[in-house]
């Protein structure tokens, strides 16, 4: 297995796999592959506040880890968030996860951030438990609002 940055070519495989997480969360998820280069393409040009990986085998991605790198007054050097972190059904406990989680803080510790952070829908049990064993601790409640 290897860990390297997303790329556009990668985009099919990645659409796959977001509709695999929805449908586990029962959520509707519709979008296509030209959104989703879009989507790519812009955070390319912003190297320095994303970063997008993916976990592949045999030239099939097992899942991929999108992350944002921002600053703040309260935590001075910054924060690395895991805005997605998808693995595909077929590659759950496996240790997927786990090799693209340690991406997540390889690339926060090498930005000098001072914390990793990731906020989990509340009945993803699952993937509260995954964070939990790899080190994460509750901090804080993340509220939100989704927008049509």
């Amino acid at each position: 297995m290897e860990v390297r940055k997303l790329e556009a070519r990668d985009i099919a495989q990645i659409k796959i796999l977001l509709e695999e997480l929805a449908e586990t969360l029962g959520h509707d998820f519709s979008t296509d592959e030209r959104e989703l280069k879009r989507q790519l393409g812009e955070m390319e040009t912003n190297p320095v506040i994303y970063g997008n990986f993916v976990l592949e085998e045999n030239e099939k991605i097992l899942g991929f880890i999108s992350l944002v790198h921002y600053g703040s007054f309260f935590h001075r050097k910054g924060t690395t968030l895991i805005n997605e972190l998808v693995v595909g059904e077929s590659a759950r406990g496996k240790g997927a996860g786990k090799i693209l989680l340690e991406k997540a803080f390889e690339e926060a510790k090498m930005r000098d951030m001072d914390e990793i952070e990731v906020g989990v829908m509340k009945e993803n049990l699952r993937a509260q438990e995954f964070y939990k064993k790899n080190g994460l601790e509750e901090e804080s409640l993340l509220l939100g609002k989704e927008f049509d």
